[in-house]
């Protein structure tokens, strides 16, 4: 008889096993049952609820999981940024052990870097729920994860994340450019994303600024420092009100975060830019999954036919940030109108029962760059967590929200930009992203040929590193030429030097080289031809004020005089009449000298 019970028991605890298995294979959280104490949840509570089931139900065998917060529901993805988003909702609330958790999985994969490639190559932009790393690192995500460990290390006083931190900071740094913004990223094959996003520096501005103040370290106050003044110098727009989404130059596009992520990081005194919002985003649609229309903000667009947003979506992410830039602003009727707007939007969950969340959209607008959809479904944690934030006035740029004081520092910091490089214009010493980032143009100038830069070495020319041009002629090309160009943000004042020095090296025979300069009414002038011997060391001497004359092409108008005290740009012009084959030219040591 003890034997019958005996497998009487055995078998209902295997039912019971399989029955549990196959409910959470189809992802129900059985053991979840909170009863009648659910039923009392405020939508704040519920959306809270929601992050932890997100959370629970990713497990592996049943039993063991990663930390990690599938960004939608149903979801096999877990973008990096929705993780830090995650670990600051659960600081948020008192959750440390949650909030610990996911912490870890980011310390598992530093530590799996060091083992296998000797170094920290960053956080790619989404892992697998299961923990898989997929390509591209950019330095947004990036910064987030910081962000969110100067949080919880500030709340919960544990250290044991701060050495991480500081590896993620010492990565992010590397990718600072000469004019003191910080680049994208690497792409999946290595290579450095040269381009600049406002909204990327906005992150990497806070989270440098707060590790600088919770460590002590000026190092990062300082690159905290140099951010900001490409921030304000460069994609800042005074007259309009607004930034642009990158370099001035190159990226006039506008999209809604660049509105409130500005006040909530850099602080209340760029409040004018919500108005901006309002003017270009601002529109109201119908969520059909709840029957109710949700006055909002767009994103953006495709950007083809304009550089503002087409008002086609109520972005509820977004929405949610710009409730909190309102509420750090002191505009606190826009602040409660929009809130109640979003909350319109909570909408019960499918799966976590007795919790509720958001979708990114209240509906499909145009694709951003024509890929990236806005969506009504599913439940997501970005729009989910800045509901929380909007909610409970929590500033996630700032780990102790004293961003107002934290910002003064910076301001008051005794310091002296790195990029016045001057005398030395390129000496090449530098890393490749700061290679990258000097110049920003390959123009071919007509002619039929390709020319192609890349930080090298000779030999012949330097020991060290050296910029070679490669000036590929087209097929049948009489002249080919083509130019390199490095813009100064901040112009540079060449007045009181009297020569520009470089040095060159070729093996080929027939090239010419031509430098020019834009002085700081953007008029152009240009240097005399100079031709290069091949196969030996060639350096020149140009003389500033004698041996720069104004280029032909634009000689009708400006006064002629070039202002030597505000140089904007800088370019190397190749040419040669052999068309025949590749040429190669290596320069090095661009220095300004007295005689």
């Amino acid at each position: 008889m003890n034997k019958r019970r005996c497998f009487l028991l055995a078998y209902f605890t295997l039912a019971i096993i399989l029955i549990c298995s196959v409910l959470w294979l189809v992802n129900i959280d059985f053991f979840f049952f909170p009863g009648k104490k659910a039923e009392g949840w405020s939508a704040l509570e519920r959306s809270s609820q929601w992050f932890i089931a997100q959370q629970r139900a990713n497990r592996n065998w049943l039993v063991f999981h990663n930390g990690l917060v599938p960004s939608h529901e149903g979801g096999s993805s877990a973008f990096t940024y929705d993780q830090a988003l995650a670990v600051m909702v659960f600081t948020l609330h008192g959750d440390y052990g949650r909030a610990g958790l996911l912490l870890g999985f980011f310390q598992k994969t530093y530590d799996e870097q060091l083992l296998k490639y000797g170094r920290f190559i960053g956080f790619c932009d989404a892992y697998s729920k299961a923990g898989a790393w997929e390509e591209t690192w950019a330095a947004g995500p990036n910064a987030w994860i910081l962000l969110a460990i100067n949080h919880y290390t500030y709340v919960t006083g544990d250290m044991q994340y701060l050495a991480l931190a500081e590896a993620v900071a010492k990565w992010l740094i590397s990718l600072q450019s000469f004019e003191g913004g910080i680049i994208g990223g690497y792409y999946g094959d290595g290579s450095p994303m040269t381009w600049m996003a406002t909204e990327h520096n906005f992150d990497c501005y806070a989270a440098l600024r707060d590790l600088g103040i919770l460590t002590g370290n000026d190092k990062y106050l300082k690159s905290a420092k140099d951010i900001k003044s490409w921030l304000e110098n460069d994609p800042w727009d005074g007259k309009t009100g607004r930034f642009y989404m990158g370099r001035k130059k190159y990226n006039p596009n506008y999209a809604t975060d660049l509105s409130s992520w500005a006040v909530l990081s850099l602080g209340r005194q760029y409040s004018g830019t919500l108005d901006f919002a309002i003017e270009k985003s601002l529109n109201r649609q119908l969520y059909k999954v709840n029957n109710v229309e949700i006055e909002g903000f767009d994103f953006g667009s495709s950007y083809e036919s304009s550089p503002f947003p087409d008002k086609d979506a109520v972005w509820l992410e977004g929405t949610g940030q710009m409730v909190l830039a309102f509420d750090k602003a002191d505009r606190e009727e826009e602040k409660n109108k929009y809130l109640k707007e979003i909350e319109k939007a909570l909408t019960p969950s499918a799966v976590h029962k007795y919790t509720a969340a958001l979708p990114y959209a209240t509906n499909e607008g145009t694709p951003a760059y024509g890929s990236w959809m806005m969506q009504d479904r599913p439940l997501c944690v970005s729009s989910t967590a800045w509901y929380i934030f909007a909610k409970e006035g929590f500033n996630p740029f700032s780990m102790d929200q004293k961003d107002d004081a934290n910002n003064k520092k910076i301001c008051e910091i005794d310091y002296n930009p790195r990029y016045y490089f001057m005398p030395v214009v390129d000496d090449f010493e530098e890393t490749e992203v700061k290679f990258e980032n000097a110049y920003l143009k390959e123009l071919i100038l007509g002619s039929n040929a390709e020319i192609k830069r890349h930080l090298s070495a000779n030999e012949k020319l330097s020991g060290d590193s050296c910029m070679e041009l490669i000036l590929t002629p087209g097929k049948n090309a009489k002249l080919a030429s083509g130019i390199v160009s490095r813009p100064f943000l901040y112009p540079q004042d060449w007045s009181g030097y009297s020569g520009l020095v470089f040095s060159v090296y070729t093996d080929d025979p027939g090239i010419i080289i031509k430098l020019k300069i834009k002085d700081r009414e953007g008029e152009p002038f240009e240097s005399y031809p100079m031709s290069v011997r091949e196969g030996e060391k060639n350096t020149f001497v140009i003389d500033i004020k004698k041996d720069f004359s104004r280029s032909d092409a634009f000689s009708s108008y400006g006064n002629k005089i070039m202002d030597a005290d505000g140089i904007r740009e800088f370019s190397l012009e190749i040419m040669t009449k052999r068309t025949d084959s590749e040429k190669k030219i290596y320069i090095d040591n661009i220095t300004l000298e007295n005689k």
